[in-house]
């Protein structure tokens, strides 16, 4: 007995050494090169990150410039008086005389009592600290000198306990005035006032700044010192800015214009943010330079391209005012003090030229009239400045239409005399469910269509992020962005940059999730997503080893589209007839709206202006994201059909079809989705959703009626559009445990390992021909629970483990943790 236990245990022992994952990297095999700048971050004003967020004002509107974008030039501004009525009234909008040709709008107080004045509590109460230094400026004058001195205030918004007190003495000449604001106790909610103390007289007001206490380096005009660090500690190789689809706007004239973001802060033209609120130039190009060289970033700006996200395009004066912009920008980054653009530069405080290697056109623009304006720029550039690298978009989504033909206009230019060389990098971005990541780590191992020749246009990965449902961002996520990013790093030939994206997210003033940062006016923290990207750019390496992952297992996980229905619209009004939903495993009809009169009650409206006429669903509101379910009415299995009869009414885009509704996370097939040009379904919540499938050409036509059906199988569904099916795609993935990648610097082995799977696994790691190794290792681990997040009130739940090892041998066993992320560090010996 005792002879076959101990045979059983030593077959179970070969077993167990069988079944473990090799890793194994041969380093006498020709070295893949690693782009020096290869992971870097993507800078956008989304989610108030930077009026609000990064930049360091803290009033909004501080030049009542709003009413520019069809908003009242006193938002985020009240009255302070006893009578707020009749004070009202007396406050004024005033564009006679203004303090400069770009700030036109200044505010007229007509006093008629002591105390007439107004109040801004910033971004949701300005948060001071006791003792701590706020630098204060603003405008003032009273143009018929009728008022001499003006107080300024900092009090307690809601006790009304003052903080800080001072006067200025005013002319009738607008001057600017300065004081250091020390409140006497910290408070969360302060608010700032200017008020008058005598009882009759006219004083204006403009551009009144409040600027936090913790700036970066003392910079004037500068950036949040605890937000910059942030930044700093992940070591980012460069910094796309400022977008993103605040780059090419709704419209031509909502569009980005660097040119109005340098120069003196006041001087600076505001303009409307594309996602919703306005942006005061304030975090300007000036700015974001002098951020990338104080954290030894590469500056990636990116340019207009005279195309619109609703596809409006300029014409050819037009263009070549575009493509003298680009060339302006370059002489300002890096022109000597004597030239014209470099002059502005150097009067800003920055003699020395900027590093400027890079310049993206265009942001997810596609289409033929794009590819001509590209092309016009990205000549002119070369022709002045032969070394800077151009970059064009690929559209919006990894694998449709608008991606494919911008490969096969790059590949068609690279063959052509006139064209060639004019595309450095093509920009791609995709934000995807979790398990895409996972499935495609070896996307661009795929020599057919990423070719390694040295002239040939490399990829620039300029937005993308794991999408988990109803997350901000969880360890699984970040993991499976891990997973992807060896990958990334072991295609250092085709992949010269990469960036996550978004960067920054203001608490409760979110347009976009998942985010890398989020924060308030108090605290941040970085997600596991950042802690990821942060372990990749701080343990970076300069060659890539040729890596083999062997008896890997494998993690099937399959998503039914269990749940119920809705409609939707995106800037358009629709109406919805003939709805009818099937449920296929019970044979039955769960709903049909020509034989069941409609009742609104019975509906869940998430947002627009909906009504029931002649027993059709009307949508009225040309707003985002207009949302109605039918929870409270239709619960169907696992397999159903959804049909319903659509007709647009007015606006830019089509239909919005729900299905598979669970809570805040659905599915839904967007018909006639980015300006009316494409189909395809996407996946998420209402602030965040991917593309998944296919994605095709397609316009919808207004006074159309459209017949639409969707077929539910499980994991499975199938769109038809007037009976021809447009769509099929089973929502089921299958991918590999464990991913890995080996690099090397001049003095150090640098292993990644990550473990997607819920149990730990015994890695045996084979480094074929490495130099001698120093036995003492580091070890950095990114670990815990799949679902963990980490918040303001537990910032680092997932956060890095460092630790010593000892390796004494280039061929060893490690044990990774379940749902981790490890780094092996080693040193070669000298």
């Amino acid at each position: 007995m005792k002879k076959i236990l101990a045979a059983l245990s030593a077959l179970c022992a070969a077993v167990v050494a069988v079944a473990q994952t090799e890793i194994t990297a041969d380093f006498t095999e020709t070295k893949t090169p690693v782009s020096p700048y290869l992971f870097g971050i993507f800078y956008e004003d989304i989610n108030y990150a930077a009026d609000g967020g990064l930049y360091g004002e803290l009033i909004q509107n501080r030049s009542f410039e709003f009413s520019k974008s069809g908003k009242s030039f006193m938002e985020y501004w009240n009255p302070v008086s006893s009578e707020n009525e009749v004070f009202c009234s007396r406050i004024t909008e005033c564009t006679e005389s203004p303090l400069n040709k770009n700030n036109t709008v200044f505010l007229r107080l007509n006093v008629r009592q002591p105390g007439d004045g107004i109040s801004n509590s910033g971004y949701d109460g300005i948060n001071v600290k006791a003792g701590k230094i706020y630098p204060l400026s603003l405008y003032l004058r009273s143009p018929d000198s009728s008022v001499d001195k003006v107080q300024i205030e900092l009090r307690n918004r809601k006790t009304l306990r003052k903080l800080f007190k001072t006067e200025f003495e005013i002319s009738s000449e607008w001057k600017k005035y300065h004081a250091e604001v020390i409140p006497e106790k910290s408070c969360e909610e302060a608010e700032l006032l200017v008020t008058v103390s005598s009882s009759d007289g006219t004083v204006d007001v403009d551009f009144v700044s409040l600027f936090a206490s913790d700036i970066y380096n003392d910079e004037e005009n500068g950036l949040k010192e605890n937000l910059v660090l942030m930044l700093k500690q992940m070591k980012p190789g460069f910094i796309r800015f400022p977008g993103g689809c605040i780059v090419h706007g709704y419209n031509l004239e909502n569009s980005y214009n660097w040119k109005d973001t340098v120069g003196p802060v006041e001087e600076r033209k505001e303009k409307a943010n594309f996602w919703g609120y306005q942006q005061s130039y304030g975090l300007g190009f000036y700015e974001y330079f002098r951020l990338c060289e104080d954290i030894g970033s590469q500056p990636l700006p990116v340019l207009r391209a005279g195309v619109s996200h609703y596809g409006h395009t300029c014409n050819s004066d037009e263009l070549m005012q575009l493509a003298q912009d680009a060339l302006d920008l370059i002489e300002w980054a890096t022109g000597s003090r004597d030239s014209e653009w470099g002059k502005i530069r150097a009067e800003a405080g920055h003699p020395e030229p900027f590093e400027l290697n890079y310049i993206g056109i265009g942001n997810e623009d596609c289409g033929e009239d794009y590819f001509y304006r590209y092309s016009y720029i990205a000549s002119k550039i070369k022709e002045k400045y032969p070394e800077i690298k151009t970059v064009i978009s690929s559209g919006y989504t990894y694998d449709d239409v608008n991606f494919h033909n911008a490969w096969n206009k790059v590949n068609e230019w690279e063959g052509s005399a006139l064209y060639k060389n004019t595309v450095d990098l093509v920009d791609e971005h995709y934000y995807n469910p979790s398990a895409w990541f996972l499935m495609n780590s070896n996307r661009y191992d795929d020599r057919e269509f990423y070719k390694t020749e040295k002239s040939f246009p490399k990829v620039f990965i300029g937005e993308y992020a794991s999408w988990v449902e109803g997350r901000r961002g969880n360890l699984f996520a970040a993991l499976t962005e891990a997973a992807y990013m060896t990958g990334i790093e072991r295609n250092g030939d085709v992949i010269e940059l990469a960036s996550y994206a978004p960067l920054f997210a203001r608490e409760n003033h979110v347009q976009w999730i998942p985010d890398a940062v989020w924060f308030n006016d108090e605290s941040v923290y970085g997600t596991p997503s950042y802690y990821v990207q942060s372990m990749f750019m701080n343990n970076k390496t300069d060659f890539s080893i040729k890596t083999a992952v062997e008896n890997n297992k494998t993690i099937v996980d399959s998503h039914k589209m269990k749940g119920s229905v809705g409609l939707a619209t995106w800037q358009t009004q629709a109406e919805y007839s003939n709805i009818k939903v099937t449920d296929i495993s019970e044979n039955k009809i769960l709903y049909d709206s020509s034989s069941e009169k409609m009742n609104m009650k019975k509906l869940n409206v998430r947002s627009g202006s909906w009504s029931i006429k002649n027993n059709s669903l009307i949508q009225s509101d040309e707003g985002d994201n207009m949302r109605l379910t039918f929870e409270k009415l239709i619960k169907p299995s696992e397999n159903y059909d959804f049909e319903v009869t659509a007709r647009k009414i007015r606006g830019n885009e089509g239909f919005l079809i729900m299905f598979g509704v669970s809570k805040e996370n659905f599915y839904w097939w967007n018909i006639g989705g980015w300006g009316n040009t494409q189909s395809c379904v996407q996946k998420g919540t209402a602030p965040s959703r991917t593309v998944i499938g296919d994605s095709k050409n397609i316009t919808v036509e207004s006074d159309r009626e459209y017949k639409i059906k969707i077929e539910v199988r499980g994991d499975t569904y199938r769109c038809y559009l007037d009976g021809e099916l447009l769509h099929e795609f089973t929502d089921c993935e299958e991918y590999k445990k464990i991913f890995a990648h080996v690099g090397e610097t001049e003095n150090e082995v640098i292993i990644k390992i990550v473990n997607a799977g819920n149990r730990k696994e015994k890695c045996s790691v084979v480094l074929n021909g490495a130099d001698m190794l120093n036995p003492d290792a580091q070890i950095i681990t990114l670990s815990g629970r799949v679902d963990s997040e980490n918040s303001f009130e537990n910032p680092c739940a997932v956060c890095p483990e460092i630790s010593p090892a000892v390796i004494k041998s280039p061929d060893f066993t490690y044990t990774v943790k379940p749902y981790s992320f490890t780094i092996i560090k080693l040193t070669k010996k000298k």
